[in-house]
């Protein structure tokens, strides 16, 4: 575990609450104990001593996929993690060379990509972000509480000066210099906001019905550990059926099915198995029939992605920073979540040594609402981008969005045949770089000139549709 200094250069703020103990919330934690005296952390749950699923994080027993983007983030603010997190039985992998991957009716190549990618559980990841954040002499987390509301500044000067909170022995007032709103997809921030005078947010929303079914399995004996991972992608608009396999601690499988559109893989085996066998690949049942399942079946619904603007109120308070779902919620499917809050998390890092500069915390929640937006907008068009292929999916279409869907399309199927196409998709995929890594010519012109292939010949003399790349 590291070894904290109170005297850490910059800090020199009053008390900061943060709403939420996910991970966006542990990261902010973690910012602010550098910039403030005092950081309180309010969670719902009470945790036990070990990692463990719980009620607040109910897409916790599925699949994760943490983005390099995110790894390095997590690495910058808790430099010992991965390490420990290997010791307990968690792997870093090639994202590409350990990864098997079928989508858009492909399967990508494989090669060494010097990406890592994280194999563990939500939960074991989580408990080991939390006792570093717990450590911090300056962190204080209290649990079983809610947040009830702001308490907003009574002269008049739009300011948040703390909030109210429901603990164990009833409701209490804690003043703060800061509130940071961590608190996911089940933010009460709009409503709080309207409360004290304040109008509610602009919302933009692609609806999904997204379900995750999970099970936890043993992998068969005779398994040759020909990846570490493998996804199934469903090929829009034609499925949207997906399933993956990942290696988690303890030498497990962690197995989750994804359905688009109300259909969601059954919570009973036989029914999750007959799931599994109904993707548009066999490769994945094939597996998983020979394997042993070990505990219960979880399942978690996601009804949209949303955005909630709050940079574009006309008014919004001094004292109050959002981040995370709470500001911008993702579809799961895509691994971006964790990431995006990260970076929103290190953001604020930035924001705040800026106003230590100036010495008071003035300005500080206009600068942050007014550039989290750059941190959002490439992951969401990605996200939303995917999501808008299928016609069932409800949302808005901006002009040209046709146009960009086929060049995806080509551009995925692409990444079966040439390494600098795959390798320019991972720096984007990976929040490496922005569209421009995509829009290059030195990849334009072959996804073009494999679109114009696509007229002539059939996907399968263009791409390997159906050998699944082996181990390297």
């Amino acid at each position: 575990m590291e070894a904290w200094d109170l005297e850490t250069p910059g800090r020199r703020f009053g008390s900061a609450v943060v709403i939420g103990g996910s991970m966006a919330g542990l990261l902010s934690a973690r910012v602010l104990a550098d910039h403030f005296d005092k950081v309180t952390l309010v969670e719902r749950d009470v945790r036990g001593e070990g990692p463990a699923a719980r009620k607040g994080v109910p897409q916790g027993p599925h699949i994760h996929v943490l983005l390099d983007t995110g790894r390095r983030i997590l690495d910058k603010y808790f430099p010992d993690l991965f390490e420990q997190l290997q010791v307990q039985g968690a792997e870093l992998i090639d994202s590409s060379g350990d990864l098997a991957w079928h989508h858009f009716g492909v399967w990508k190549l494989r090669r060494t990509s010097g990406i890592p990618g994280l194999l563990c559980t939500r939960p074991l990841l989580e408990w080991n972000v939390l006792r570093r954040v717990k450590a911090r002499p300056n962190v204080a987390v209290r649990e079983g509480c809610s947040i009830e509301g702001l308490i907003s500044d009574e002269k008049g000067t739009g300011r948040i000066t703390g909030v109210r909170v429901k603990t164990p022995q009833g409701e209490e007032s804690w003043e703060a210099d800061l509130v940071v709103d961590a608190s996911g997809r089940g933010s009460r921030m709009p409503q709080w906001l309207e409360a004290i005078g304040y109008a509610r947010p602009e919302e933009e929303q692609v609806i999904v019905d997204l379900s995750y079914t999970t099970c936890l399995h043993e992998p068969p004996p005779h398994f040759q550990k020909e990846w570490k991972a493998l996804f199934l992608y469903p090929s829009p608009p034609k499925a949207w059926r997906a399933g993956f396999i990942s290696h988690v601690e303890g030498g497990r499988w962690l197995v989750t099915l994804n359905g688009y559109f109300g259909e969601h893989a059954p919570t009973e085996y036989a029914g999750f198995l007959e799931y599994a066998r109904s993707l548009t690949r066999p490769d994945l049942y094939e597996y998983l029939k020979e394997a042993t399942p070990i505990g219960p079946i979880s399942q978690h619904k996601v009804k949209d992605c949303r955005w909630r603007h709050y940079e574009k109120l006309p008014r919004f308070p001094e004292g109050l920073v959002i981040l995370g779902d709470a500001a911008c919620a993702f579809n799961p499917l895509y691994g971006q979540g964790m990431s995006v809050a990260g970076l929103g998390a290190e953001l604020l890092d930035t924001c705040l040594r800026e106003q230590a500069e100036r010495g008071e915390l003035s300005g500080l929640a206009q600068r942050f609402r007014e550039r989290l937006p750059e941190v959002i907008r490439l992951p969401w068009l990605l996200g939303t981008g995917m999501d808008l292929l299928y016609p069932q999916a409800v949302g808005k279409r901006p002009f040209g969005l046709g146009l960009l869907h086929w060049y995806i399309l080509r551009l995925m199927e692409r990444t079966s045949t040439d390494a600098h196409v795959h390798r320019q998709f991972y720096r984007i995929l990976h929040l490496h770089a922005g569209l421009e890594a995509v829009l290059q010519p030195s990849v334009a012109l072959p996804v073009l000139g494999h679109g114009v292939m696509s007229l002539l010949r059939p996907l399968k003399r263009l791409a390997n549709t159906e050998t699944r790349p082996p181990p390297l």
